[in-house]
């Protein structure tokens, strides 16, 4: 299959850029997502990673205190989220930058919660589930949506267009598997009710390619984009029993963090005993720094 030209480009992002949010969700969703994060402190460090225009970044800044950091790679989204932050007076504790969630810039461990909507699969589930592990203080939360499929054998139009979009999406089983397997305790998870796809998402989008069309109604390359883009709500409104949106909330353990802090005291009093130890009976290596091999 070809690759999406510039021109595709543009007129996917005069699509989406105008929209409330790039992906299934809605305030309702978040806050039942969130009100699962029954022990985030009172004031909470929290990164949204694939903020999109920050639909949802604005949400949390609402309904939890603390620290909020927005990152994604489209710097246009970043811009319209910067000024939704500075618009509503939240700036002293709400930043938005463009980065590559994939290699994040701020230092391990140092968030109490990890939020993204729809945006892990871009850079592979369990690649992204490392990612964040490491993000998070021990104790710390993830927060994150994902298509699952929910009934086999999806007519081919389905079929097609996760393939090009999400060719590794698997089944709910296979998303909790993934997060045990990268180390998290599973909290919860939720089905994405149906209006979480219309209501900020899907019906603005629909009115949006209207509008656009009568703008590009000369453009053939425009309208052909246009066309492909209202397949996508058109195929959810015949066949979204097929496949959901689900909302998972995971932690990294305590107990995990408890023995890694065990087993660094032992090594240091390992240390310690050898650099107090009579010089005839110093390792050849003492005092070489070895790294810590996560297992």
């Amino acid at each position: 299959m070809n690759q999406p030209g510039p021109r595709f480009w543009e007129v996917f992002f005069e699509v989406y850029e105008s929209l409330p949010r790039q992906g299934p969700g809605n305030r309702a969703c978040a806050a039942r997502a969130l009100g699962l994060c029954r022990e985030l402190p009172q004031s909470p460090a929290i990164l949204d990673l694939g903020c999109g225009v920050g639909g949802q970044t604005l949400h949390l800044a609402d309904m939890a205190s603390g620290s909020l950091v927005a990152i994604d790679s489209h710097a246009p989204s970043i811009e319209r989220l910067k000024a939704a932050i500075a618009k509503r007076g939240l700036a002293q504790r709400v930043s938005a930058i463009v980065g590559d969630m994939a290699r994040p810039v701020q230092p391990l461990g140092s968030f109490d919660l990890v939020w993204s909507e729809g945006a892990l699969y871009n850079i592979g589930l369990r690649n992204a589930l490392h990612v964040c592990h490491g993000l998070l203080r021990p104790g710390g939360y993830l927060a994150f949506s994902d298509a699952v499929w929910r009934k086999a054998n999806p007519p081919p139009v389905v079929k097609a267009a996760f393939d090009l979009d999400y060719p590794t999406m698997g089944w709910l089983e296979d998303d909790v598997a993934t997060i045990q397997d990268c180390g998290f305790e599973l909290v919860g998870h939720f089905t994405l009710p149906d209006e979480a796809w219309w209501d900020d998402f899907y019906t603005p989008m629909e009115a949006r390619i209207a509008e656009l069309r009568v703008k590009h109604a000369n453009d053939v390359e425009a309208s052909a984009t246009l066309d492909q883009l209202a397949e996508e709500p058109d195929v959810h409104r015949r066949y979204s029993d097929f496949y959901a949106y689900e909302f998972f909330v995971a932690r990294r353990p305590l107990a995990r963090a408890r023995a890694d802090m065990a087993e660094a005291l032992e090594q240091q009093h390992a240390a310690d005993a050898s650099r107090s130890a009579p010089i005839g009976e110093l390792d050849d290596h003492a005092g070489m720094t070895y790294p810590h091999t996560r297992r």
